[in-house]
């Protein structure tokens, strides 16, 4: 399964949902959009990835990567709706440390304020 990725806007901050596997090829199209949102001036992003059934070690790295350009960018990467899956994944390369994590959009979203 690709991996599908639909954007919405609350207020200033940019929600992408993402649903499939975030990995190999499929995982640029995310990248590309994260850098698209930074060069338009958006850098209040959050990844809801409720949907998404498999992250690889290579779309894990690049989630660190990006996670890096928002916050050069002066904003901030956060991530809601984490499976068991990605947490579990999260938590064993201890990153859940670095990375913001929600199980509440309205948290996610309140948490720039």
């Amino acid at each position: 399964m690709a991996l599908r990725i639909d954007q919405r806007d609350i207020g200033a901050v940019k929600v992408l949902d993402l649903a499939g596997k975030l990995a190999g090829d499929a995982a640029d199209a995310l990248w590309d959009r994260i850098d698209d949102l930074l060069d338009a001036g958006h850098s209040k992003l959050i990844l809801n990835l409720g949907s998404v059934s498999f992250i690889d070690s290579a779309a894990l790295g690049g989630l660190l990567s990006k996670r890096a350009a928002v916050v050069n960018a002066g904003g901030q990467l956060k991530l809601l709706n984490l499976s068991e899956r990605v947490w579990d994944l999260i938590v064993t390369t201890k990153l859940e440390m670095v990375f913001d994590t929600f199980d509440s959009e309205a948290d996610a979203v309140q948490s720039f304020r």
